[in-house]
């Protein structure tokens, strides 16, 4: 499958997915400095290649991002989160950024997924190596 890009309105990329079939997760990367209104485009084209995919897992990287994400998670919450657990996520891996409140705004939408595992990681070897101890 190729990959889910998403530019902003500078075109510049800030988000890039794409299904990892030999894991058997969806791989996002955040890249820069992200608005509101490109987080919520960004998580529903998620919904759309989760749908498709029907992954369980997903490795969410935000190790190149510098936007702080706490203004979106409620919305995040209550209109994504439901959507991806019906969709069948089940696994959420955190690759954390190296800026204090992006981390700060990972591990708040962690606190959100419930029902989804979720783990924050700082290396991306970690979380791959996480995400492959779940069924």
């Amino acid at each position: 499958m190729n990959k889910q890009i998403i530019r902003n309105a500078k075109d510049e990329i800030f988000y890039e997915a794409s299904l990892d079939q030999e894991n058997g997760w969806i791989y996002i990367n955040w890249i820069g400095d992200i608005e509101i209104e490109d987080v919520k485009r960004g998580t529903e084209a998620y919904l759309e290649l989760l749908a498709i995919s029907g992954s369980r897992k997903l490795l969410n990287d935000n190790s190149l991002a510098t936007s702080n994400f706490l203004d979106v998670n409620e919305w995040i919450e209550k209109n994504i989160v439901p959507i991806a657990i019906q969709s069948g996520l089940r696994y959420m891996a955190q690759v954390l950024s190296p800026k204090f409140i992006v981390r700060f705004s990972a591990v708040d939408l962690g606190l959100r997924m419930k029902p989804v595992e979720f783990q924050a990681f700082k290396e991306i070897k970690s979380a791959e190596k996480w995400l492959r101890s779940k069924d």
